[in-house]
């Protein structure tokens, strides 16, 4: 049935509504999915990719290939030891599902490619009728539907995880924080959806630790409920409590093997997560036991603070390196001259610095949507506040981390989209109907805030002096090194950023990638990249290096800086120190290569 016939006249008023708000957020979903998608359809679907999604469909081919379940290991990564990769199979498991049921149909390549394809849009779906269904629950009224999946359609840090090519698992960690914020504002109403509110937490951390922060906002809202209603809500915090603990022991031996669960990983699903989440859960279903027996206010505060006191003091005893600097452990080059150039891993300062443009598409919305969530909360019906407290803890613990780390922002982004249209709905109810309310929301998009910044960008840049900085690598896609695929299987130094898409295109090894577990390599490519050549060469003969690879369309501009005349400048200038023979790569390669003569 069309959209044309769901909003006839014969439709009654009230379907006609509901008919007209599925047609527009359908349209919205695929006018940003075709322009997600047109990118990889007028290249490649696999040169579209990140160099964690190259990464990604590297550790999936190796599961379809018999890599072992619990096995996350990066083999052909740093030889000969390999590198021990953080990421979750709970992403692997359906890519490798989808390839291995379209592969019989459309043959290996095009299996992956269409999956490449579907897998971020079926999220990008999923993701747009959450932000339809938070912002519906949160006004109690259809209204804001249409304008909060707009923003959330033009909330571009958010947007960029959902193109075509991206798999690596920020998209799928953003759905489940949505999938939370939905399933936690109604706790009040249902033990079935706080449960299920439990489940999703544990899940988001099972994939991955970037969305901690606000989960652990969450949590403490729910246990702030707890303590304020008592009995009233005792079976949905038990239940979501439940939900959390169990959910977090299920899924603990079915991605680890049981001698690892105790482990001191700190940055991904291990032994410091499962005692946060299964100690949470557990803390919160004995607050509402002990409740049961004595019902106060007081108690309830008595028994929260001890438990809380009992759960962090077990944590820093067991797991005290975990609230170190996650970097801490690596070489001081390393973090020079690439973890302080990580686009996702800048700070605000930083942001200042390099792209004072973009400080309104990234900051400015969520604050602003912090700000009215706030008056809002106020403005709310009392029975009707702690929906607005779960948003306005998730976002401002988002926000707040992206002060740090801007990777915090793209869920912020697509988490306020509801929370600001739901809010103007209930700060100006007359004047944020309809057409009113979505284009206030256009307005106030991080689209709209990133085309004012870049129309100011020569004044900002004048106000903030910011550091001129070149684009991001032109060297870091698969097709970008097809031409290394004819050379004999052999041991690569080349930068981090091609390290991933080596590994996904040809049979080589590497030494470096973009990973902070692989310390040793990307520290043996930065100082053979540093050294001079009588230096180089002896790095060379101790890792028993085979070839030698660098991007000439683009050389490293810091090492080259730090260096003048280490190994990268000399190539960059075309000299060839004579441990090195130059390989015809044939016409317009961005990249050149030099065989290591033994």
């Amino acid at each position: 049935m069309s959209c044309l016939s769901l909003t006839s006249g014969q439709a009654a008023p009230k379907q006609q509504r509901d008919a007209y708000r599925i047609c527009v957020i359908a349209l919205l979903f695929l006018a940003a999915s075709a322009i997600l998608m047109l990118p990889a359809i007028n290249g490649s679907v696999f040169d579209a990719m990140s160099t964690d999604d190259t990464m990604r469909l590297v550790e999936v081919r190796d599961l379809i290939g018999g890599q072992a379940w619990f096995d996350v290991f990066q083999y052909r990564m740093n030889p000969p030891s390999g590198t021990s990769m953080h990421w979750s199979r709970i992403i692997d498991a359906p890519l490798a599902g989808f390839i291995l049921l379209l592969k019989p149909l459309l043959g290996t390549h095009n299996a992956q490619a269409l999956t490449l394809y579907f897998w971020p849009t079926l999220l990008l779906a999923i993701a747009l009728m959450l932000v339809a269904a938070i912002a519906r629950q949160m006004s109690n009224s259809t209204t804001p539907v249409i304008a909060a999946v707009a923003l959330a359609v033009l909330s571009l840090p958010a947007l960029v995880h959902f193109r075509a090519g991206a798999i690596d698992h920020h998209n799928a960690q953003i759905v489940l924080l949505l999938a939370l914020v939905l399933m936690t504002a109604q706790i009040e109403q249902s033990a079935g959806k706080a449960a299920l509110g439990g489940l999703m937490a544990s899940l988001s951390l099972a994939i991955g630790i970037e969305m901690l922060p606000a989960i652990a906002a969450i949590g403490v809202a729910v246990f702030g409920l707890f303590v304020w209603r008592g009995a009233a809500v005792a079976r949905q915090v038990g239940a979501f409590g439940a939900g959390l603990a169990a959910s977090s022991l299920l899924l603990a031996p079915a991605l680890m093997p049981l001698s690892s669960l105790a482990a001191p990983v700190c940055d991904a699903f291990g032994g410091p997560v499962l005692l946060l989440t299964v100690g949470g859960g557990i803390s919160l279903m004995s607050m509402v036991g002990i409740d049961r027996y004595r019902s106060t206010r007081g108690m309830r505060v008595v028994s929260g603070v001890t438990l809380a006191i009992a759960l962090i003091g077990s944590f820093l005893a067991s797991f005290s390196g975990c609230i170190a600097s996650p970097f801490g452990h690596l070489d001081p080059i390393v973090i020079s001259l690439w973890v302080n150039n990580i686009g996702e891993a800048i700070s605000f300062a930083r942001m200042l610095q390099l792209f004072p443009e973009k400080i309104g598409a990234y900051y400015v919305f969520p604050i602003m949507t912090l700000g009215l969530a706030a008056m809002a909360l106020v403005r709310s019906d009392p029975a009707e506040r702690f929906r607005w407290i779960v948003a306005l803890a998730a976002l401002a613990a988002l926000a707040g981390f992206g002060f740090w780390q801007i990777r915090g922002l793209a869920a912020a982004s697509i988490v306020g989209a509801p929370v600001f249209a739901a809010s103007l709905g209930i700060l100006w109810p007359r004047f944020a109907s309809g057409a009113r309310l979505l284009l206030v929301s256009v307005a106030a998009s991080p689209f709209s805030l990133d085309v004012v910044g870049l129309s100011a960008k020569p004044i900002l840049d004048a106000i903030f002096k910011s550091e001129a900085v070149g684009d991001l690598s032109p060297c870091r896609s698969l097709s970008d090194i097809v031409s290394l695929k004819r050379l004999p299987t052999g041991r690569v130094m080349a930068p981090l950023d091609l390290g991933p898409a080596i590994l996904a295109e040809t049979g080589h090894d590497v030494f470096a990638g973009p990973y902070h577990r692989n310390n040793d390599g990307n520290a043996a490519l930065i100082r053979l990249m540093l050294a001079t050549p009588s230096e180089a060469k002896q790095i060379l003969s101790d890792r028993r290096v085979d070839y030698v690879v660098t991007c000439s369309a683009a050389p490293d501009r810091n090492i080259v800086k730090l260096s003048p005349e280490g190994l990268e400048a000399r190539l960059g200038r075309g000299e060839t120190p004579d441990f090195l023979e130059p390989i015809d790569l044939g016409p317009g390669t961005k990249i050149s290569a030099w065989r290591v003569r033994k």
